[in-house]
């Protein structure tokens, strides 16, 4: 039997083996260097899109933020026309009082009663003057009470004075004594009320 030499053949096998071999890590190498590449483009293009959404979004929160103010500021001037208004509308109705308080006292004053100081503040009507008898001061705050727009009055003082154990008003000279009394506004749309009814009589 002839030998045959097998040791080329083998040497050869072990070549193109280690040649696939390293062709594949070739490959790999290139394969995952692509892959790399193609993650990081992505992320980067991720990453200058939401760069982009970043900055769009904190453009618009500044135009909302500023849209704002200006609302805030127009809330702030309408307030103050609004105040401005009221007062307006405080100062025309505290007018109207005084002419209706005026045109209704010879009403309301009962007769022996003689008004020489009024004075309204908060809505608050204050009067002092002389009266004849005490039952004439009562009989005007039964007056006021009674007024649609008028009511809570109260008689502050009649200048009374104990005497002997006897509580005395005294008079001046002519037989009057001194009395103050208060009262307020209740209702100054009643009052608008009346007026419109007297004016149309």
């Amino acid at each position: 039997m002839s030998n045959i030499n097998l040791l080329d053949w083998r040497q050869e096998l072990i070549a193109r083996q280690k040649k696939t071999f390293i062709n594949y890590l070739i490959f790999s190498a290139i394969l995952g260097a692509l892959v790399c590449a193609a993650a990081y483009f992505t992320f980067e293009g991720l990453k200058d899109a939401q760069t982009s959404k970043n900055q769009f979004l904190t453009t618009e929160i500044k135009k909302v933020e500023e849209q704002i103010r200006e609302i805030e500021k127009l809330k702030q001037y309408r307030q103050s026309l609004i105040d401005r208004m009221n007062a307006i509308d405080t100062l025309q109705q505290n007018r109207n009082i005084a002419v209706h308080l005026f045109s209704d006292l010879p009403n309301l004053t009962a007769t022996g009663l003689y008004l020489n100081n009024m004075n309204f503040k908060d809505r608050v009507v204050g009067i002092k003057g002389l009266a004849e008898s005490n039952p004439r001061v009562s009989s005007m705050l039964r007056n006021i009470e009674n007024s649609k727009w008028l009511g809570q009055g109260a008689i502050g003082q009649t200048k009374a004075e104990v005497k002997d154990g006897k509580k005395i008003v005294p008079t001046l000279p002519d037989g009057l004594y001194d009395f103050d009394m208060s009262f307020r506004v209740l209702n100054s749309a009643d009052a608008n009320n009346a007026d419109a009814k007297n004016g149309g009589k």
